[in-house]
């Protein structure tokens, strides 16, 4: 019985470490623990200046309806145009009296080295000819360490590969209420569009 307990208390010291790293083993990833250790939902979302494809400077905050919104990093190889991809095919199914009068979509460039409004503005433009509700944006005016900790507020996790640079970082579609708050987050590896689209719905009707 003596010989049993000390590897049965470090099973338990083991388990105790791993429910505190995982926040109660809900989170085993990179993504889904900077995700859960921004907070849990409802919680504010945290505002920066951003300007879109025209040059207009606006606050997530100040549009005082439904955002869904993204980031995406414009060199990405695979999984940003994807999610891209997969925002046009939802955008595209929503009703049109729900965007843009309830309900707008917000993609984000992270990449504050790299992009600028005459690449999100051509990026854009591989989406549909007339989009209405849709804005492709850049942080505002704020550096790159300001930027940093804005990202560990909303949720997202990202960092540079040593030897390529190449940002690796999540994908979650965050909907933002009109008293912008973070409502659902969606993780559209996991999700499909029906599902998406119909909590949406369940949402703006709630």
């Amino acid at each position: 019985m003596k010989n049993f307990i000390p590897p049965f208390v470090a099973l338990v010291i083991c388990i105790a470490v791993i429910w505190k790293w995982t926040y109660g083993f809900s989170a085993f990833t990179v993504f889904s623990y900077t995700l859960r250790d921004a907070g849990t939902t409802p919680r504010s979302f945290p505002d920066i200046q951003l300007i879109n494809q025209d040059s207009i400077v606006f606050h997530i905050k100040d549009k005082k309806k439904y955002t869904l919104v993204n980031f995406v990093y414009l060199n990405c190889p695979n999984v940003c145009h994807k999610v891209n991809n997969r925002l046009e095919e939802i955008y595209n199914k929503i009703d049109s009296n729900i965007v843009p009068s309830k309900l707008e979509l917000v993609t984000v460039s992270f990449d504050l080295k790299n992009d600028n409004i005459k690449k999100i503005k051509n990026y854009r433009n591989h989406f549909s000819s007339n989009i209405q509700g849709w804005s492709f944006a850049l942080p505002y005016q704020i550096s790159q360490k300001d930027f940093d900790t804005y990202f560990k507020q909303v949720g997202i996790w990202a960092k540079a590969a040593p030897k390529s640079n190449v940002i690796n970082h999540s994908i979650y579609l965050f909907l933002i209420s009109p008293e912008n708050k973070v409502i659902k987050v969606f993780d559209p590896a996991r999700e499909d569009n029906a599902t998406i689209i119909n909590e949406v719905y369940t949402c703006l009707k709630s």
